[in-house]
């Protein structure tokens, strides 16, 4: 099946913590103004790395709707992306922002998500039963609309999900300054642990520099 390419677009502690502490807004560290303006430049790089779509996991819009931080400016809006497409596969979420909308669910989620859906006029995709959406099929079918290059943005268990079924093309993190430790806090991959060194993903460095305050762009290739 054909698929879009899949570029993972974040930015992250230098330990690979993608916030502060568990069911907490990262975006906390821009309005402190300790990120080194990781946030704004990884808003950014959508539109340099040519993402048409942007993909998020359910989990982080509950979390940032429940302890969401307000910003003294805007972060930049991505001009490239005709879509914020959402995985949410149980149907956990009750939409009121439904501009750009794209929902990505499985098939047997409830009859009444659907419904809502339908009447808030929310475009979506169902792929996949069970306990998780299909992610292959998915892809398949957004790539059936259109979409060339996605950038996955997180949190954790997305990205690990994609990441264990080798769906990611390419990984585009900018490291913040910061060190945040922790056991249980959210990091870039929040998967099932490997049982061999065969299956690790190996990576291809293209590009590195700094940027924004303090922060380093490293941008890699995942070798199939």
């Amino acid at each position: 099946m054909k698929k879009p390419e899949v570029v993972l677009n974040v930015f992250s502690s230098i330990d690979g913590k993608i916030t502060t502490a568990p069911k907490r807004d990262v975006a906390e560290w821009t309005a402190a103004g300790i990120d080194g303006e990781a946030q704004e430049v990884t808003h950014q790089l959508y539109d340099e790395l040519d993402c048409d779509g942007l993909v998020s996991g359910s989990e982080s819009l509950i979390v940032w709707g429940a302890n969401g931080v307000e910003l003294d400016r805007p972060i930049y809006e991505p001009k490239k992306s005709k879509a914020y497409i959402v995985f949410d596969g149980r149907g956990r979420i009750d939409w009121y922002q439904t501009e750009g909308l794209l929902v990505v669910t499985r098939e047997d989620v409830s009859k009444k998500y659907i419904q809502q859906l339908e009447e808030k006029g929310i475009t979506y995709i169902s792929a996949g039963t069970g306990a998780h959406i299909d992610l292959p099929l998915a892809l398949h079918k957004l790539y059936e609309l259109g979409y060339r290059r996605l950038g996955l943005s997180g949190g954790g268990v997305i990205n690990g999900a994609f990441l264990r079924q080798g769906l990611i093309d390419e990984i585009s993190l900018v490291i913040a300054p910061l060190a945040i430790g922790g056991t249980t806090t959210p990091s870039i991959f929040d998967s099932e642990d490997l049982k061999e060194l065969n299956d690790v993903t190996r990576i291809e460095l293209k590009n590195m520099k700094t940027v924004g305050n303090g922060s380093i762009w490293l941008h890699y290739k995942v070798m199939k």
